[in-house]
């Protein structure tokens, strides 16, 4: 997936690049201190770890932020909501999967999109539009990989910056550009799925038979 960072159709002087090479469009500035703050948490590796995220260190940006959680291809959940995305879907978002912000028409592609995240693994920023009785809302939205506790890419980070308050939720949104961008210093981590566990692999080692001495008799572990 190589050619993956030619898949945003325009550029121009928005795209900056990081220390290590990925790009994205600055066109927020919840966005852009999203950005820096993951980048801060990288350490020298290519992703950050969902654990060493601080709610502290995200007093500007939590309320627009979301953990998604990747449960299987496919399915993409909230882990965690900030308070607009409460204020966006009218409701509690935690269980929601991740297809439930965009308009019915869109939700494949915006599923797609996300996966790449979690596959490639890769940076994802889309601008977004929602028309409602009240006027169209833009906003822009950020997901970046993380790595969960077996360090396998089954968490993000997003942050959804608005152009204008919500009113008449819930409010989804169809996807008028995107721009996936390869995190640099990664290969495609392979997602196991649970029904590729084998059962012996979650039992106990079988005792060797050892024979008794005792013809009626037989050794009880």
């Amino acid at each position: 997936m190589a050619g993956m960072e030619g898949s945003r159709g325009k550029t121009g002087q928005g795209e900056v690049h990081d220390l290590m090479g990925e790009r994205m469009t600055r066109k927020s500035p919840l966005l852009e201190e999203t950005w820096r703050y993951w980048s801060s948490l990288r350490d020298g590796q290519a992703i950050p770890r969902r654990d060493a995220l601080e709610p502290r260190s995200m007093s500007f940006t939590l309320g627009h932020s979301m953990i998604l959680d990747r449960v299987r291809s496919g399915t993409i959940r909230v882990r965690l909501g900030g308070g607009i995305m409460h204020d966006i879907m009218g409701m509690d978002v935690r269980g929601l999967p991740v297809r439930a912000f965009f308009d019915l028409d869109v939700r494949t592609r915006a599923t797609h999109l996300v996966e790449q995240v979690f596959e490639t693994p890769a940076t994802l920023e889309m601008d977004l539009l929602s028309d409602g009785p009240e006027g169209q809302l833009r906003g822009q939205f950020l997901v970046l990989p993380l790595l969960d506790h077996t360090g396998r890419v089954t968490k993000a980070l997003t942050c959804l910056g608005l152009d204008g308050p919500v009113t008449a939720p819930p409010r989804r949104f169809q996807i008028v550009d995107h721009r996936l961008s390869v995190v640099q210093g990664t290969a495609p981590v392979p997602q196991r799925r649970a029904d590729e566990v084998r059962p012996m692999e979650l039992a106990e080692p079988q005792a060797a038979f050892e024979p008794s001495p005792v013809p009626w008799l037989r050794v009880v572990k």
